[in-house]
């Protein structure tokens, strides 16, 4: 049966071509025992309505080679699809609705994404029918995916995968300003949320997070918080969910990223930002904090090792010119000045959670967590 091993004592990021090792943890030596590794990684969140292929001759050209070999690649689908048979009505008339079509999840899949939150803010921005062909598309693909149902049981049910004999769990909720039409019930479907004051969902979670550990070696819980509850909730949420079996709590939500905190043997990232992030606001509209993220590549092993990579991204916020909205929004990796920026703003972040990262290097960085 899994055990779960403590992240106590100091910790090793090395960003880009060097790994984050765990002190407490074996260090896997890749040359032995590959086959019992996996390879998971964290991405921010994919507001993504356009195939980049369609306007774009190489797009995520830097960042495409760190997830195609992955076993597992994770992002929120930050999108409500549309079948293409269908005619689906909006339920907001903004700038910030985000509807598309299926062709974003064809892209996604050709990246190796196949492990999706379908729990936010957008979730229910076509309504009922939005919900329902979100599901049924990602499923058609065979993206695994979790937090939203066609009743409540349904947007519970963890996602499961399993590679290489390691099975990997996924709970999923949105804790942000939705319609209290979009909440899933018993008869109805829609979006697991998680709302302060809630105690019943809180318990609801909760089970869901111990069955999800009951079946696997590792748990991960996904919760979109924007706009709810503060952010001593949001810990407070992320301590419960690895004191119940988590191994990883991972946060979207506002567009921007937040702290890393080690916790009672678990791992929680507050916020990876963005990963595509096609807003229709005019340039200059947010700060360059929104166009930055981090991807996370965590290494497990059947004898609990972990071993965790930060690299970081920044995302193309786009030229005035044809096909303006359809070419911004992408990631590249981050180097030299503009990378250690990145990460010089994780390290500050992180530091009122206790953790302490320090950066070195100049074009490719490293760092190590105290």
């Amino acid at each position: 049966m899994f055990q779960r091993i403590g992240l106590k004592g100091p910790l090793f990021f090395f960003v880009l071509l060097v790994s984050l090792v765990f002190s407490g943890f074996q260090t896997v030596d890749s040359s032995e025992g590959s086959e019992e590794t996996i390879e998971l990684v964290l991405l921010g969140q994919s507001l993504i309505e356009h195939d980049p292929r369609q306007y774009l001759e190489n797009p995520l050209e830097t960042v495409v080679p760190l997830l195609i070999d992955a076993d597992i690649v994770m992002s929120n689908l930050e999108v409500s699809v549309c079948a293409t048979e269908l005619r689906c009505e909006p339920t907001r008339n903004d700038i910030f609705f985000h509807g598309t079509k299926p062709e974003v999840l064809d892209y996604l899949k050709s990246i190796n994404i196949n492990l999706l939150s379908l729990s936010n803010n957008h979730s229910w921005d076509y309504g009922l029918q939005g919900i329902i062909s979100t599901i049924d598309e990602t499923r058609k693909r065979g993206i695994k995916h979790a937090g939203t149902g066609k009743t409540l049981a349904d947007a519970l049910e963890p996602a499961y995968l399993e590679i290489q004999g390691q099975k990997v769990a996924l709970v999923a909720m949105a804790s942000c300003k939705l319609s209290p039409d979009a909440a899933a019930s018993t008869e109805q479907p829609g979006v697991n949320i998680l709302l302060p004051e809630d105690d019943e969902a809180w318990q609801r979670n909760l089970t869901s997070i111990r069955e999800a550990r009951s079946k696997t070696d590792w748990v991960i819980v996904y919760q979109h918080f924007q706009s709810i509850g503060t952010k001593q909730w949001q810990q407070s949420w992320a301590r419960a969910a690895i004191d119940n079996g988590a191994d990883i709590y991972v946060s979207h939500g506002e567009p921007a990223l937040s702290g890393v905190e080690q916790y009672n043997g678990g791992l929680i990232f507050y916020g990876l930002g963005n990963f595509i992030f096609h807003t229709r606001t005019n340039i200059g509209n947010y700060t360059s904090e929104v166009w930055e993220s981090v991807l996370v590549n965590i290494s497990l092993d059947s004898s609990n090792a972990k071993k965790v990579r930060f690299i970081p991204l920044v995302i193309d916020e786009g030229e005035n010119g044809p096909n303006f909205l359809q070419k911004r929004g992408y990631p590249k990796v981050a180097q030299g000045p503009q990378g250690k920026a990145i990460l010089n703003n994780l390290s500050k972040l992180s530091l009122p959670f206790g953790t302490d990262i320090r950066i070195t290097g100049e074009q490719f960085l490293y760092g190590d967590l105290n």
